[in-house]
């Protein structure tokens, strides 16, 4: 499940998962990419994520292969979590070659947002 949290940059979504993330969710996300986004460029997505499960990013997946434009202009990608996504989030890296991604464990939040906003 997907909830939206306080973000501390203008051109970053803030997002915490619990779970597995959904084509539903996917869609939340790529509506704030369109409503926001669409005319600044770049955008970053800073997301806690609890109780991981092995499809985590198949919706987000789906939902960049059909909306690649707009996914393309994902620079940051912060992943705050305490287990580690090695195998996600290299797939996203080649669906994005262009993003930056970087796990953090869940006490270097406030890192996660330094990287971020550098």
């Amino acid at each position: 499940m997907l909830s939206f949290v306080p973000s501390k940059d203008t051109e970053t979504i803030a997002i915490e998962f619990e779970g597995t993330a959904t084509r539903e969710d996917a869609a939340k996300i790529d509506k704030i990419i369109q409503d926001k986004f669409a005319d600044k460029g770049k955008f970053n997505i800073y997301a806690i994520i609890n109780d991981v499960q092995d499809s985590t990013f198949t919706g987000f997946g789906e939902s960049m292969q059909v909306n690649m434009e707009a996914w393309n202009q994902f620079h940051k990608f912060a992943v705050i979590s305490s287990t580690h996504l090695t195998d996600q989030l290299a797939e996203m890296e080649k669906l994005l070659p262009k993003l930056k991604v970087k796990h953090f464990e869940m006490d270097e939040m406030n890192k996660a947002w330094e990287w971020i906003q550098e």
